[in-house]
């Protein structure tokens, strides 16, 4: 393997120290970036049972790869994705590449028997999911799946508080992921608006983390959906010259949701909602009360009550970031809020911890292969018109 240094390799651990986990990444563009930090910062804020060594970033140029190797903290970089696969010091390899990619990947590093990270969607068809989940399983490694909003102090507390019972029984989820990047029909086509690269548009890339987080806070599971798509700019400039590409992802997609045990929900997903940057918004309905979540506050979890006093009833604003909120008190002090790079910390953290005591570790492949089936699901309702049923 040919490797290229970024800097001086770490010195060897001493005895005493916790066990070494080398990270192999493959991709370094924005999702590396956000996962290549959470690598450098997890022991540096967490008392983990092993250290957390990025180790080697893997690109297709290697003058590319070396420079975000370094600017990541990765000691190597590499083009030789089968020399790292076959390396023994690697540990972990983390597939954080465009969609059409994630499958052969991760499916190579599990033959390898690697743990594996791999960003979401899981996959390009629910097909290659199950044959993802399978494969781990058969060769007993640890997996995850990048759902990072999971991890953030206000959605572990929410999912906490409905846990145990303070909404009842839950009746509707609304939940809505808003972005504008799309909107004007002059940004050039890329990976992203490309079916054969990404598998679907909006749809793919944010209802994916809506169900994720619809069913990590609720542990509602799927029924049936029914589905509507649109793409408003059918084709884009490709950036040379007058040409263009043909777009044959949704812009928009929309579903009503139908869950096990009788409740219901609606999901919405676009990027061509001007104004709206990030906006991933989930309010949860229940018999005894409800709550919402914001990504753009996202240190805030909004919480209404029925069994307040009827003269004092109204949505409260909980501020997540006291000692007593989940993962808020290894940073700052009480009021002190944490961004979007922390979420991705923590779920490093959580993924380290489980793999050294043997825990559960979620979002994993299985709950990769619930989200595929919910976005294959309402992908053929949207095409056939009609209610369509999320086989289990």
């Amino acid at each position: 393997m040919t490797l290229s240094p970024s800097s001086s390799p770490a010195q060897p651990a001493e005895a005493t120290e916790p066990a070494v986990l080398n990270v192999a990444m493959v991709g370094h563009n924005f999702m590396g970036r956000a996962h290549g930090n959470a690598y450098r910062q997890a022991n540096h804020f967490f008392a983990l049972p092993m250290q957390v060594v990025p180790y080697v970033v893997v690109g297709r140029d290697l003058e590319r790869a070396a420079t975000a190797a370094q600017q990541l903290g990765f000691q190597y970089a590499t083009t030789e994705l089968e020399a790292v696969l076959a390396d023994p010091d690697v540990h972990v390899v983390d597939v954080a590449t465009p969609n059409d990619s994630h499958y052969p990947i991760a499916m190579a590093a599990l033959r390898a028997r690697k743990h594996v990270l791999c960003e979401k969607p899981l996959a390009m068809t629910l097909t290659q999911a199950k044959a993802m989940a399978a494969l781990a399983k058969k060769n007993k490694v640890r997996v995850g799946l990048w759902h990072n909003y999971r991890r953030a102090p206000a959605t572990q507390l929410a999912a906490r508080m409905i846990a145990r019972g303070d909404l009842g029984a839950i009746r509707q989820v609304r939940a809505v992921y808003l972005q504008d990047w799309l909107a004007s029909a002059t940004v050039p086509a890329s990976w992203r608006t490309s079916k054969k690269d990404c598998g679907s548009g909006a749809h793919g890339d944010l209802n994916a983390h809506l169900i994720d987080l619809t069913r990590a806070l609720t542990g509602l599971e799927f029924e049936a959906v029914c589905g509507l798509q649109q793409t408003f700019t059918k084709e884009r400039p490709t950036g040379k010259g007058k040409q263009t590409a043909k777009v044959d992802v949704d812009d928009a997609f929309c579903f009503l949701a139908k869950f096990r045990g009788g409740a219901i929900g609606t999901f919405e997903a676009t990027r061509v909602a001007p104004g709206r940057k990030n906006h991933n918004c989930i309010e949860i309905a229940g018999e005894k009360g409800s709550i919402r979540w914001n990504l753009e506050r996202m240190n805030e979890l909004e919480v209404f009550s029925c069994d307040d006093p009827k003269d004092g009833q109204g949505f409260r604003t909980v501020m997540c970031m006291d000692a007593v909120h989940p993962y808020a008190a290894n940073w700052w002090p009480d009021g002190h809020i944490v961004g979007y790079e922390h979420t991705f910390v923590h779920h490093v953290v959580d993924f380290v911890q489980a793999l050294a005591t043997g825990a559960p570790f979620a979002p994993d492949f299985a709950d990769g292969v619930a989200v595929q089936a919910v976005l294959e699901a309402a992908l053929a309702s949207a095409k056939k018109g009609t209610w369509v049923k999320v086989p289990r």
